[in-house]
């Protein structure tokens, strides 16, 4: 039977959002008195942020780590893990920086029954103990400052691994949304983090646990950025463009937390482990594909997938590709190392895991 959503579902997100420009002055008051781990990235130093960071925190900052990696390390986390909780200093962790740094961040915050930090991630375990997060996101793309994911890599092989740490208790406590943060970004990963968004939000859509809720925010959010990246790509200090693309990556953040992803993210992952492509890019280039994959499977979602380009668009497949490459991002396979073959491959590996599960369509016209 075609999914069809409206009638059952749940809606959760704990995590109060406050948006605007020049919000990151809220910091202080939303610290208080706590004493603060602040959490960040290596160029942080470089760009002025950490001092900013520093003076607005002042004396309640007694601990810094301030070189995490696009892809943070296991072996790295769990060693600030033990030493976080051995100390005991820290009330309050502040996380500045994307979706590595927050996800960074929230792997920090419980301790388990056992104290081990592996078993948050190997098994259902108890949580004894959390610390509090802050989540002020630099970049536009990767929502983690309202989910409950957190996405850690062991690279110590030559085939690394992905690990993702779900939990709700380490859901931020507030996010702190200042899209002038963003002017900042190099071009590229201004483009990656928003194309990171955009596959966040059509995946809410062909996704089996979509609902009425992440249906207003995905397609809302989709149609903000077919429209508003390409104005940021080509004039960067465009700040009514980053407000937009800010306000949809913050819309298909929320929409992660419920149904997470589906098949274009199945293919994203050979790309970043054995190419190093980043996420955001990998995790696009396919989307017009996975879109023409998930049409004719259920009314009910080509319906919610038509309000994107509008009910007159007799080909917005198409239209996405135009997106795509005015965004210089190209959609073959080829183009990525890949032969069809190898694209149907993935795929099909893939459709008995959770992302395949996720995916409306339980066949793939190939």
């Amino acid at each position: 039977m075609p999914h069809e959503t409206g009638f059952d579902f749940q809606h959760y997100n704990p995590v109060r959002t406050i948006f605007g420009p020049g919000s990151l002055e809220h910091l202080p008051e939303l610290v208080g008195k706590r004493r603060v781990l602040l959490v960040t990235f290596k160029s942080a130093r470089e760009t002025g942020l950490l001092a900013r960071l520093k003076g607005l925190l002042g004396d309640r900052l007694v601990d810094l780590i301030d070189e995490v990696p696009s892809r943070p390390e296991l072996k790295d986390v769990q060693q600030a893990h033990e030493r976080i909780w051995r100390e005991r200093r820290v009330e309050l962790v502040v996380a500045v920086g994307g979706g590595s740094v927050i996800d960074y961040a929230k792997a920090l915050l419980c301790l388990p029954e056992s104290g081990h930090f592996f078993d948050l991630i190997t098994r259902s375990t108890p949580v004894v103990k959390r610390l509090r997060l802050i989540a002020v996101p630099t970049t536009a793309g990767s929502g983690s400052e309202v989910t409950p994911f957190s996405v850690l890599w062991d690279t110590r092989d030559a085939n690394p691994t992905k690990f993702t740490l779900h939990q709700s208790r380490i859901y931020a406590e507030t996010a702190l949304i200042d899209p002038e943060l963003t002017l900042s970004l190099p071009k590229l990963v201004m483009r990656n983090s928003g194309l990171d968004a955009l596959s966040h939000a059509l995946e809410a859509i062909w996704n089996v646990n979509a609902t009425p809720m992440t249906d207003l925010l995905a397609v809302e959010a989709a149609r903000t950025l077919i429209a508003k990246l390409p104005i940021a790509w080509h004039f960067q200090g465009h700040i009514k463009a980053r407000i937009m693309i800010a306000r949809a990556a913050w819309q298909a953040g929320l929409c992660l937390a419920q149904t997470r992803t589906a098949l274009a993210h199945a293919l994203s992952y050979p790309l970043t482990i054995k190419q190093g492509t980043p996420h955001g890019l990998a995790s696009s280039w396919s989307l017009p594909w996975v879109w023409q994959q998930a049409q004719n499977n259920s009314a009910e979602r080509d319906a919610v997938l038509s309000r994107i380009y509008g009910p007159s668009e007799t080909d917005p497949v198409a239209r996405l590709c135009e997106l795509l490459y005015k965004l210089e991002v190209p959609t073959e396979p080829q183009a990525w190392g890949l032969s069809e073959s190898e694209r149907a491959r993935i795929v099909l590996e893939h459709m008995h895991n959770p992302k395949g599960h996720n995916f409306i369509a339980k066949g793939l016209r190939l």
